[in-house]
């Protein structure tokens, strides 16, 4: 198993970053445009650079550009004005050339753009197809799309709270078992804050679903 990890370029806790990367130095590393900073700054060596770079640091930029000269890195300049962030053909390379099971974890996914932090939501379907979660990842949240139910151990928890959120159509059938707050067959729509801030009180709770896709966010705080 070789997990991904991406480095977007939103901000990024270095200290959860470093800690997250203790289990993770045989991953396959990508950093997409300003993600590069952190990760040199937490001493690692990206397998692939990928980015547009329009908003990269002069530092960040010569970096790259010594990166073109060794052959074990693989460098990707994209065009500014294109349809994907930077991270979304980041998550698309991963998906297309590391082909080994593992999960995609995207860290600088976060932060105070929330039009990114929606795009990079989106784009953890993109693993659907592949057979591959993609998970993104800051100090307080863990953040998923579930296509189908999912069981969660009490002491493997991110945080203490986990949140439903559904993405697109209605969730139908929707049944939590083990939470605080538990559902029997009910329908989740648009427009309401209904499966926020829920916890896990049972040694392992069950989320179980018939139709549609969910959000799952667990949180710390």
């Amino acid at each position: 198993m070789k997990d991904t990890v991406i480095f977007s370029g939103g901000r990024t806790d270095l200290v959860f970053a470093a800690e997250f990367m203790k289990d993770k130095k045989n991953a396959f590393l990508i950093a997409a445009d300003r993600g590069l900073e952190a990760m040199m700054s937490l001493g690692f060596k990206p397998n692939v650079v990928i980015g547009d770079f329009d908003s990269a640091s002069k530092e960040t930029i010569d970096q790259v550009n010594s990166f073109e000269k060794e052959d074990d890195i693989t460098v990707i300049r994209l065009n500014p004005v294109k349809d994907d962030t930077d991270t979304e053909a980041a998550v698309r390379f991963a998906l297309e050339n590391n082909k080994e099971p593992g999960d995609i974890y995207i860290l600088g996914g976060t932060g105070s753009r929330i039009d990114h932090i929606l795009g990079n939501i989106s784009v953890l379907g993109l693993g659907r197809q592949f057979g591959k979660k993609i998970i993104l990842l800051d100090e307080n949240n863990k953040i998923e799309l579930l296509f189908e139910g999912r069981k969660l151990k009490k002491h493997d928890a991110f945080g203490d709270f986990v949140s439903l959120v559904p993405f697109g159509d209605k969730v139908t059938g929707l049944t939590l078992k083990g939470f605080k707050y538990p559902l029997k067959n009910a329908a989740m729509c648009g427009f309401n804050s209904l499966g926020i801030s829920n916890e896990i009180v049972s040694d392992v709770a069950e989320i179980s679903f018939d139709s549609g896709i969910l959000i799952m966010v667990e949180s710390k705080d």
